[in-house]
C-alpha cells in the first residue's frame, strides 16, 4: 500500500536528478489521495515534463468522472496489465510520481501506529505510477495512480505490500513511451532491494490529512 506520502525535496534538486524543468513547490508532509501532486512523464515529442496530476486515477473511459467514486491510488503491478482501470495506461501512459519518504501503519498494542519510510541514502524516490486523461467533463481531468509490489523483507513488518520504486537507471526504460508491450518493463516492478530503505514511528498525527508540517516524519523518542 501506499496511500500517504511526502515530496519536500526542493524543485532544483528534482529538476537536476529527473531532467525535467520545474516549478515552485511547497514543501508537503502528508499527502493524501485526491490531492494535486507533481508527476513526471515522458513527451512523446519532447523531453521530459513534470505537471500536476490528481492523485487517484480516473479512467479515460469513466463517462462521469464526478461520480466515480472508486479512489484508484493504488494499482497491484501484478495485475496492472489486465485490469480495464489500468491495462491502456500500462501501454502508453507510464509515469513517475516522486517522493521524499512515506508512511505505512502496523498494529501496535491494540493501535494502529505510523511510521516513516524513506531511502537509507536520503535520495528522493521515484514511484512507478500510471497516469490517464479523461475528457468526459467540462475539462479534462488529469490523473495518476502508484504502483505496488510485494513487500521486501524490510518493509515485511509493517505491511504486505510497498510501491514500486524505480532506480534512476530504470527511469527511462520505464518512461519510454514507444515501448507498448507491458511484459517487456515487468521486471521493473520487482521489490525495493534489502537495506534500501530505513524507517522509524512517527505521531498518529499523520491521520489526518489537514495536518501537514516536518514534525511529521520526526521520530518518536
Amino acid at each position: 500500500m501506499c496511500g500517504r506520502y511526502t515530496l519536500y525535496t526542493h524543485e532544483d534538486d528534482l529538476a537536476t536528478l529527473f531532467e525535467v524543468e520545474t516549478y515552485p513547490l511547497t514543501p508537503r508532509y502528508n499527502i493524501a489521495p485526491t490531492q494535486s501532486v507533481p508527476v513526471i512523464r515522458q513527451r512523446r515529442d519532447g523531453p521530459r515534463v513534470m505537471e500536476e496530476m490528481r492523485w487517484g486515477l480516473v479512467p479515460h473511459w469513466v463517462k462521469d468522472a464526478k461520480a466515480f467514486k472508486t479512489n484508484l491510488f493504488n494499482a497491484r503491478s501484478e495485475s496492472a496489465a489486465e485490469k480495464p482501470s489500468f491495462r491502456d495506461a500500462m501501454k502508453t501512459h507510464r509515469c513517475i510520481v516522486p517522493a521524499s519518504g512515506f508512511y505505512e501503519w502496523r498494529q501496535v498494542d491494540g493501535a494502529k501506529q505510523p511510521y516513516y519510510v524513506y531511502r537509507a541514502d536520503g535520495k528522493p524516490m521515484a514511484f512507478a505510477g500510471l497516469w490517464a486523461v479523461n475528457k468526459a467533463g467540462d475539462a479534462p481531468l488529469v490523473s495518476c495512480t502508484v504502483l505496488t509490489t510485494a513487500a521486501n523483507e524490510d518493509m515485511r513488518e509493517l505491511h504486505d505490500r510497498m510501491p514500486v520504486i524505480l532506480e534512476q537507471d530504470e527511469w527511462e526504460r520505464w518512461l519510454d513511451v514507444d515501448e507498448t508491450d507491458p511484459q517487456r518493463v515487468e521486471d521493473l516492478l520487482d521489490p525495493a532491494p534489502p537495506g534500501l530503505l530505513r524507517m522509524h514511528p512517527v505521531s498518529r498525527s499523520v491521520g489526518s490529512p489537514r495536518v501537514d508540517d516536518p514534525s511529521l516524519v520526526q521520530a518518536l523518542t
